[in-house]
């Protein structure tokens, strides 16, 4: 049976999901790294609201549209951890915007790519590399429960997070059996940012169980994967039951 992690990364962990992914690890005695790229009065308070708590949260800047400061994170954790490797990485952070096939720009496609696919998947290769041999280690993934069926009118983003479905799945045959990968599929947790209040209540609404979500439950299935050893290559959808319709 895998060793229950002891020291994690999350990339945007300061806000939202990241953030009640962060809060449940240490919740769990777990040491957090957490990344922001420009969220930094939100980790800010919430490395401060966990210390008081008893918690250990570094913080760690980087714009992982940029593959050499991506490419870095995880020697940076392990400075700030005192020499210690990262046995979990949570690959959360990404960008979601509109744009159908007619209106998707060059620069947002590229962008898109960058954050939620290249990243992860620079990340999941060095932490591969850098994870000791006598040691064993985790990654989550979180994509979207739209990752396995196109989300019309959002080109960029459905091609990069059902390429990193994929990625995933290729990562699990590969790294195993020392490092299981899997992923969390979330469906109406928080509104978009485009999203009016009324218009998320109807999307809630709209799935099968007929409510949105909350961050704890992206939290929940995440504990869940932590402490299941004998998952990987699986991908959990808390939507509700979006993802059937």
């Amino acid at each position: 049976m895998q060793a229950a992690p002891s020291t994690a990364l999350v990339t945007g962990g300061a806000r939202r999901i990241g953030a009640a992914c962060v809060r449940a690890l240490v919740r769990r005695s777990i040491r957090v790294v957490l990344h922001y790229a420009t969220s930094a009065s939100a980790a800010q308070a919430l490395q401060q609201e966990l210390a008081h708590q008893g918690g250990e949260v570094h913080l760690l800047q980087g714009d992982l549209a940029e593959p050499e400061q991506t490419r870095s994170l995880l020697e940076q954790a392990e400075t700030l951890l005192g020499g210690q490797p990262v046995t979990l990485l949570i690959n959360n952070a990404a960008i979601f915007e509109r744009g159908s096939i007619r209106e998707c720009s060059s620069r947002q496609w590229e962008r898109h790519l960058a954050i939620n696919l290249t990243a992860p998947f620079l990340l999941t290769r060095e932490f591969a590399r850098r994870l000791p041999a006598e040691m064993s280690g985790q990654i989550v993934q979180i994509i979207d429960q739209h990752a396995d069926r196109p989300r019309p009118g959002y080109a960029a983003y459905s091609a990069a997070k059902s390429a990193l479905w994929t990625l995933t799945r290729q990562a699990a045959l590969e790294l195993a059996p020392a490092i299981r990968v899997n992923a969390i599929g979330p469906g109406p947790i928080l509104p978009a940012p485009h999203d009016s209040p009324e218009a998320f209540a109807r999307i809630g609404a709209a799935t099968p169980l007929g409510r949105a979500g909350h961050p704890d439950d992206i939290a929940s299935a995440l504990l869940f994967l932590l402490d299941n050893s004998f998952l990987t290559g699986t991908l959990i959808h808390v939507d509700g039951g979006e993802h059937l319709r």
